[in-house]
């Protein structure tokens, strides 16, 4: 089976090399990718796989990167730390050394006033005559330094000039190899072919998200909205495209799965794969004055479980790494064992979400379906409006808790209500649900069970019209008492009110209990596994 899918990458600084693995999985699980999205780091990665690079050609098992290719347009980009220029990277070393000192900021202005109360003592001291004039001197020199170096972090310390231009060219020989005067812009994308692509950046000039794609920005160079979105503050200086100023697109969504809405309305069934890198806890918690770095990494990657929600089928897979942010002099060969690491990990997760859980339930909504008809005297392969017998798995879905989303059932495939979203609040799968009982009803139903009210017009008009009966068995966790999933049987024959009929179906039910009890902790462990193993 081939999966269609929309594919967000996240921004991460250096981190964002992890996410070649996490390609590399797709790739060899044929993942077609109809869309892809990224910010900052992962925007880098995503306008070459729309381009058509492949994981290999990032990197490979042996170290070599998309580096080399690059190197051959502008010698001087050998390696990750040529991207900040000559001496940007010095600037960039120097940050990151201040960074991991364990001292917070007010210890930093502690130690300048210090400095210049000392410089002061010793001035007073060994020149009474010149004190005042000295002091003075110093006070300038050291208020000069400061103010400088505070110009250069807030300016940006390295330029991103030389690294746009060479990606301009090499996206421009991997897409249109005979035209050397092209220049790749953002309508090249979601046509010939290709992927549609989107690039999210800060644009600091209107104060809002800037989203890069062909509807909205057709004419910008795809190298331009890629070095916009990874400037990263202090690090990058803000790069400026039709005279605004942009940063680093991770300050405002730094999962970009969300400019895929109206592509997912039109194509439900294609899953969106949100590519994350994890953000380990920190093993210190913030002081009073020590926050700040803390409030840069929480701005950075806090805002993910909002940028992730959508509708329609999706997966997280959430990174684990060893590099942090500023780890651009990594090695070839620990970059190489992280992208392996991270490919195996994001294949096994793969597996198990895209194929084993799917597997386990539409097998056990066939068991169920199979014990329905047996019991009825339905024979099986019903179709339209022959007895025929359907079968759905309500799951509450990813941060909601007042509906069930059929996700997996069998029989539904030619009714507008699979994958229905249930409301609680009348419906009897709701009932069901909150009683922590199974339910039979035939069909009119109670009023108050037959999804009344305005908001329930459209699913009222989607469902089959023809049911006679609706069975709902919550599976309940034996660790919490709570309901973990619930089985919803109906069928369009109408049932006999005798003994047998009822004997039936309570065997069914407990049947029904038995088998999805004996699944339910494997399925326990492919749900709960949100992120990957370390």
């Amino acid at each position: 089976m081939t999966y269609r899918a929309f594919v967000a990458f996240s921004g991460g600084g250096a981190k964002g090399i992890v996410h070649v693995g996490a390609l590399k999985a797709l790739e060899e699980r044929a993942v077609q990718f109809e869309g892809l999205s990224g910010t900052s780091a992962g925007s880098i990665v995503a306008a070459l796989v729309a381009a058509g690079f492949k994981a290999d050609e990032l990197i490979d098992g042996s170290g070599a990167t998309i580096l080399n290719q690059l190197s051959r347009i502008d010698p001087d980009l050998r390696s990750s730390t040529d991207l900040f220029g000559k001496d940007g990277w010095k600037r960039v070393k120097i940050f990151r050394a201040l960074l991991r000192m364990p001292f917070s900021f007010g210890t930093l202005l502690m130690a300048f006033w210090g400095l210049y109360s000392l410089l002061s003592a010793i001035i007073w001291f060994c020149f009474p005559r010149f004190g005042l004039p000295l002091s003075l001197l110093v006070s300038a020199g050291l208020g000069f330094s400061f103010w400088y170096a505070y110009r250069t972090v807030i300016g940006g310390l390295a330029d991103l000039t030389r690294f746009r231009d060479a990606l301009d060219r090499l996206l421009q020989e991997k897409i249109f190899p005979l035209e050397p005067q092209r220049v790749v812009t953002m309508a090249d994308f979601g046509v010939a072919g290709r992927p549609s692509l989107k690039i999210v950046s800060a644009n600091l000039t209107r104060r809002s998200l800037h989203l890069f794609s062909a509807g909205r920005t057709p004419k910008t160079p795809v190298a331009d909205a890629v070095a916009a979105s990874i400037c990263l503050p202090v690090i990058f200086m803000p790069w400026k495209i039709d005279g605004e100023l942009h940063v680093d697109g991770g300050i405002v969504s730094n999962l970009p799965a969300w400019p895929f809405d109206e592509e997912r309305e039109l194509d439900p069934e294609a899953l969106t794969i949100a590519v994350e890198i994890e953000e380990p806890p920190s093993r210190q918690t913030p002081g009073r004055y020590g926050w700040l770095p803390a409030a840069v990494r929480t701005a950075l990657s806090g805002s993910g479980e909002l940028n992730i929600r959508v509708s329609g089928p999706a997966e997280q897979l959430a990174l684990p790494t060893r590099l942090d942010l500023l780890d651009f002099d990594v090695t070839a060969e620990m970059a190489a064992k992280e992208v392996r690491d991270v490919a195996a990990a994001a294949g096994l997760r793969l597996d198990k979400r895209l194929f084993r859980l799917p597997e386990i339930y539409r097998n056990a909504c066939q068991v169920a379906q199979a014990l329905v008809l047996d019991g009825l005297g339905i024979a099986p392969g019903g179709r339209g409006s022959s007895p025929r017998v359907r079968v759905g798995v309500g799951r509450l879905e990813r941060g909601y808790g007042r509906s069930l989303r059929l996700s997996h059932s069998v029989g539904f495939e030619e009714d507008a209500d699979e994958s229905m979203l249930v409301p609680l609040d009348g419906s009897v799968a709701g009932a069901a649900w909150t009683d922590k009982q199974s339910i039979l009803e035939v069909y009119p139903l109670d009023a108050t069970r037959d999804l009344p009210g305005p908001a329930n017009r459209l699913r009222r008009k989607s469902r089959l019209r023809d049911l006679a009966w609706v069975m709902c068995i919550p599976i309940l966790d034996d660790e919490t008492g709570e309901p973990r999933l619930l089985v919803q049987l109906d069928g369009n024959s109408k049932l006999s009110e005798d003994a047998k009929t009822l004997a039936a179906l309570t065997s069914v039910e407990e049947a029904v209990k038995d088998f999805f009890g004996m699944v339910l902790h494997e399925l326990k462990d492919l749900e709960d596994d949100h992120g990957l193993q370390k």
